[in-house]
């Protein structure tokens, strides 16, 4: 009977994640990652036949783990769907549920890869920017379903500001890293949510 590799495979992307936060992508050798994990050499590339097929993989799951958060978020608020501006307040207040009360500093594989563009190929990088879309077109849709029954009282692109979330969320985290403060994300979250709030009011009738 064949055994499970899963278990293996885990833990190779967990260990090797987890060295790219702290030395990057280029800074990770395969060598370090064998250490790391226990795992023979042949074990590795069982799994991955080249240290880019290792950057895809983890990549995948990260993206995987970000649109599931997503998707957690909207079934959340999906009771709130008759009262559209107390849903976006509310998507956003699970954000910021999800980011308080952190101890350490959150990380982000995206800024990672996207700081080294050269040691990718074009289909992992674009596994970054799909997702990212995938947000755009999520926080439109929530701003749109708003400006039904709501008007903004400031002039603002609605494309920019679908965005928003998703330039809180990644420049909150590059301050959180550099200042060792953990609590940065859900602060800044804070501010974007009492900003929805300021920009919109019922339409007159």
């Amino acid at each position: 009977m064949a055994r499970d590799g899963k278990p293996t495979r885990d833990k190779i992307l967990t260990e090797s994640k987890a060295l790219v936060f702290e030395n990057g992508f280029s800074g990770t050798s395969i060598d370090q990652i064998l250490e790391k994990t226990g795992i023979t050499k042949g074990a590795f590339f069982y799994h991955f036949k080249t240290k880019n097929a290792l950057a895809k993989a983890l990549i995948e799951e990260y993206a995987r783990e970000d649109i599931a958060h997503m998707e957690e978020f909207l079934k959340k608020t999906e009771h709130l769907k008759g009262n559209a501006l107390d849903r976006l307040l509310q998507f956003i207040q699970e954000c910021i549920n999800m980011m308080e009360g952190l101890t350490e500093p959150p990380t982000c594989l995206y800024a990672s890869y996207t700081y080294e563009p050269n040691n990718f190929e074009p289909e992992t990088l674009k596994h970054i920017s799909d997702t990212l879309l995938i947000w755009r077109a999520t926080m439109k849709e929530l701003i749109n379903d708003v400006l039904k029954e709501h008007d903004m009282k400031i002039e603002v692109d609605l494309q920019s500001l679908a965005d928003h979330t998703i330039v809180i969320f990644e420049g909150a985290f590059v301050v959180s890293k550099a200042l060792n403060a953990p609590d940065i994300t859900a602060k800044h979250l804070k501010h974007l949510k009492n900003y929805f709030e300021l920009i919109f009011e019922p339409k007159e009738k």
